[in-house]
Protein backbone atom coordinates (compact mmCIF):
# COMPACT_ATOMS: atom_id res chain seq x y z
CA UNK A 1 0.00 0.00 0.00
CA UNK A 2 1.48 3.28 -1.10
CA UNK A 3 0.50 6.43 0.70
CA UNK A 4 -0.17 9.74 -0.96
CA UNK A 5 2.54 12.21 0.11
CA UNK A 6 0.18 15.11 -0.49
CA UNK A 7 -2.28 13.68 2.03
CA UNK A 8 0.26 14.02 4.82
CA UNK A 9 0.23 17.80 4.56
CA UNK A 10 -2.53 19.28 6.66
CA UNK A 11 -2.30 22.71 5.08
CA UNK A 12 0.07 25.34 3.79
CA UNK A 13 2.98 26.27 5.99
CA UNK A 14 2.64 29.67 7.69
CA UNK A 15 4.55 32.39 5.93
CA UNK A 16 7.53 33.89 7.70
CA UNK A 17 7.09 37.55 8.67
CA UNK A 18 8.67 40.03 6.28
CA UNK A 19 11.56 42.15 7.49
CA UNK A 20 10.05 45.35 6.14
CA UNK A 21 6.71 44.74 7.84
CA UNK A 22 8.27 44.01 11.23
CA UNK A 23 10.63 46.98 11.04
CA UNK A 24 7.76 49.27 10.04
CA UNK A 25 5.70 47.97 12.96
CA UNK A 26 8.63 48.57 15.30
CA UNK A 27 8.98 52.17 14.12
CA UNK A 28 5.25 52.78 14.50
CA UNK A 29 5.11 51.10 17.95
CA UNK A 30 8.47 51.74 19.64
CA UNK A 31 6.91 50.86 22.99
CA UNK A 32 7.61 47.25 22.04
CA UNK A 33 11.24 47.93 22.94
CA UNK A 34 10.25 48.79 26.50
CA UNK A 35 8.03 45.74 26.84
CA UNK A 36 10.71 43.40 25.48
CA UNK A 37 13.75 45.14 27.00
CA UNK A 38 16.10 42.16 27.15
CA UNK A 39 17.77 42.05 30.55
CA UNK A 40 19.37 38.72 29.64
CA UNK A 41 21.29 40.24 26.74
CA UNK A 42 22.17 43.25 28.90
CA UNK A 43 23.58 41.01 31.65
CA UNK A 44 25.72 38.94 29.27
CA UNK A 45 26.93 42.08 27.50
CA UNK A 46 28.11 43.61 30.76
CA UNK A 47 29.98 40.41 31.62
CA UNK A 48 31.70 40.28 28.22
CA UNK A 49 32.37 43.95 27.48
CA UNK A 50 32.89 45.55 30.88
CA UNK A 51 36.28 43.88 31.53
CA UNK A 52 37.58 45.11 28.13
CA UNK A 53 37.39 48.76 29.16
CA UNK A 54 38.45 47.97 32.74
CA UNK A 55 41.62 46.31 31.48
CA UNK A 56 42.30 49.14 29.00
CA UNK A 57 42.11 51.79 31.73
CA UNK A 58 43.70 49.95 34.67
CA UNK A 59 47.18 51.31 33.85
CA UNK A 60 45.87 54.77 34.68
CA UNK A 61 44.88 53.62 38.16
CA UNK A 62 41.97 51.90 39.84
CA UNK A 63 39.81 55.01 39.81
CA UNK A 64 40.07 55.33 36.01
CA UNK A 65 39.48 51.59 35.56
CA UNK A 66 36.37 51.56 37.76
CA UNK A 67 35.05 54.67 36.01
CA UNK A 68 35.49 52.98 32.62
CA UNK A 69 33.82 49.81 33.92
CA UNK A 70 30.83 51.73 35.28
CA UNK A 71 30.51 53.75 32.07
CA UNK A 72 30.49 50.61 29.94
CA UNK A 73 28.10 48.82 32.32
CA UNK A 74 25.57 51.65 32.14
CA UNK A 75 25.90 51.74 28.35
CA UNK A 76 25.45 47.96 28.12
CA UNK A 77 22.34 48.02 30.28
CA UNK A 78 20.70 50.50 27.93
CA UNK A 79 22.05 49.52 24.52
CA UNK A 80 22.25 45.72 24.83
CA UNK A 81 18.82 45.53 26.47
CA UNK A 82 17.19 47.42 23.61
CA UNK A 83 19.28 45.65 21.01
CA UNK A 84 18.12 42.31 22.41
CA UNK A 85 14.53 43.51 22.11
CA UNK A 86 15.05 44.36 18.44
CA UNK A 87 16.66 40.97 17.77
CA UNK A 88 13.74 39.20 19.44
CA UNK A 89 11.22 41.10 17.32
CA UNK A 90 13.09 40.55 14.03
CA UNK A 91 14.67 37.13 14.66
CA UNK A 92 12.41 35.18 12.27
CA UNK A 93 12.04 37.87 9.61
CA UNK A 94 12.61 37.08 5.94
CA UNK A 95 14.67 37.46 3.88
CA UNK A 96 17.21 36.20 6.37
CA UNK A 97 20.15 37.86 4.61
CA UNK A 98 18.59 41.31 4.98
CA UNK A 99 17.70 40.65 8.61
CA UNK A 100 21.25 39.45 9.23
CA UNK A 101 22.81 42.59 7.75
CA UNK A 102 20.58 44.82 9.85
CA UNK A 103 21.10 42.92 13.11
CA UNK A 104 24.80 42.11 12.79
CA UNK A 105 26.13 45.15 10.91
CA UNK A 106 23.85 48.19 10.94
CA UNK A 107 22.75 48.11 14.57
CA UNK A 108 26.13 47.09 16.10
CA UNK A 109 27.93 49.82 14.14
CA UNK A 110 25.39 52.38 15.37
CA UNK A 111 25.84 51.30 18.98
CA UNK A 112 29.63 51.24 18.61
CA UNK A 113 29.65 54.87 17.47
CA UNK A 114 27.53 55.85 20.48
CA UNK A 115 29.78 53.82 22.76
CA UNK A 116 32.91 55.51 21.42
CA UNK A 117 31.43 58.97 21.87
CA UNK A 118 30.36 58.17 25.44
CA UNK A 119 33.81 56.90 26.47
CA UNK A 120 35.52 59.75 24.62
CA UNK A 121 33.41 62.23 26.56
CA UNK A 122 34.25 60.44 29.83
CA UNK A 123 37.94 60.42 28.93
CA UNK A 124 38.47 56.63 29.05
CA UNK A 125 42.21 55.88 28.60
CA UNK A 126 43.45 53.71 25.70
CA UNK A 127 40.07 54.06 24.07
CA UNK A 128 41.19 53.05 20.58
CA UNK A 129 42.47 49.63 21.70
CA UNK A 130 39.38 49.01 23.80
CA UNK A 131 37.09 49.95 20.91
CA UNK A 132 38.86 47.62 18.47
CA UNK A 133 38.37 44.69 20.85
CA UNK A 134 34.81 45.83 21.55
CA UNK A 135 33.98 45.89 17.82
CA UNK A 136 35.09 42.28 17.44
CA UNK A 137 33.15 41.20 20.52
CA UNK A 138 30.07 43.11 19.34
CA UNK A 139 30.10 41.48 15.91
CA UNK A 140 30.39 37.96 17.33
CA UNK A 141 27.88 38.71 20.08
CA UNK A 142 25.37 40.06 17.56
CA UNK A 143 25.61 36.93 15.44
CA UNK A 144 25.32 34.65 18.45
CA UNK A 145 22.33 36.54 19.88
CA UNK A 146 20.48 36.13 16.61
CA UNK A 147 21.45 32.45 16.40
CA UNK A 148 20.39 31.74 20.01
CA UNK A 149 17.08 33.64 19.85
CA UNK A 150 16.06 31.82 16.67
CA UNK A 151 16.38 28.68 18.79
CA UNK A 152 14.27 29.95 21.67
CA UNK A 153 17.06 31.03 24.02
CA UNK A 154 17.76 34.41 25.68
CA UNK A 155 14.17 35.51 25.06
CA UNK A 156 12.08 37.58 27.46
CA UNK A 157 8.37 38.13 27.82
CA UNK A 158 5.55 35.66 27.39
CA UNK A 159 6.68 32.08 26.82
CA UNK A 160 10.35 32.80 27.56
CA UNK A 161 12.38 30.30 29.54
CA UNK A 162 14.24 30.90 32.79
CA UNK A 163 17.64 32.53 32.63
CA UNK A 164 19.19 29.54 34.41
CA UNK A 165 17.89 27.21 31.72
CA UNK A 166 19.22 29.54 29.04
CA UNK A 167 22.66 29.51 30.66
CA UNK A 168 22.66 25.70 30.70
CA UNK A 169 21.89 25.69 26.98
CA UNK A 170 24.63 28.17 26.11
CA UNK A 171 27.53 25.66 25.83
CA UNK A 172 25.57 23.53 23.35
CA UNK A 173 24.47 26.62 21.43
CA UNK A 174 28.04 27.91 21.32
CA UNK A 175 29.20 24.58 19.90
CA UNK A 176 26.44 24.68 17.28
CA UNK A 177 27.24 28.31 16.48
CA UNK A 178 30.92 27.56 15.91
CA UNK A 179 30.00 24.53 13.78
CA UNK A 180 27.61 26.45 11.49
CA UNK A 181 30.19 27.20 8.79
CA UNK A 182 31.69 23.67 8.66
CA UNK A 183 28.17 22.23 8.46
CA UNK A 184 27.29 24.50 5.55
CA UNK A 185 30.44 23.49 3.72
CA UNK A 186 29.69 19.83 4.36
CA UNK A 187 26.07 20.34 3.29
CA UNK A 188 27.14 21.72 -0.07
CA UNK A 189 29.22 18.63 -0.77
CA UNK A 190 26.47 16.13 0.14
CA UNK A 191 24.18 16.59 -2.91
CA UNK A 192 27.05 15.69 -5.24
CA UNK A 193 27.75 12.52 -3.31
CA UNK A 194 24.06 11.57 -3.35
CA UNK A 195 23.91 12.20 -7.09
CA UNK A 196 26.79 9.84 -7.71
CA UNK A 197 25.19 7.15 -5.56
CA UNK A 198 21.85 7.60 -7.33
CA UNK A 199 23.40 7.22 -10.78
CA UNK A 200 25.28 4.12 -9.71
CA UNK A 201 22.13 2.53 -8.29
CA UNK A 202 20.21 3.26 -11.49
CA UNK A 203 22.93 1.72 -13.61
CA UNK A 204 22.94 -1.42 -11.47
CA UNK A 205 19.17 -1.68 -11.78
CA UNK A 206 19.37 -1.51 -15.57
CA UNK A 207 22.06 -4.18 -15.65
CA UNK A 208 19.95 -6.51 -13.49
CA UNK A 209 16.86 -6.01 -15.65
CA UNK A 210 18.86 -6.71 -18.81
CA UNK A 211 20.29 -9.91 -17.37
CA UNK A 212 16.88 -11.33 -16.38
Amino acid sequence: MTGNPAAVQTGPLPKAPRFGDLLRGLLLRPQQLLLLWNWKSASLSMILRGPIFFAAAVRQGWRAAIAALLTESIFCVLSAGFYGAVVQILKDAEPAWLTGIFLTVVMPVTFQVLEYLLHWFRGTPHLRIAEIVSVVVSALSALFNWYAMRRGTLLVGRGAGRFGGDLRRLPRLLFGFVAVLPRKIAGKSKPRAKLKVGITSADLSKVRQASQ
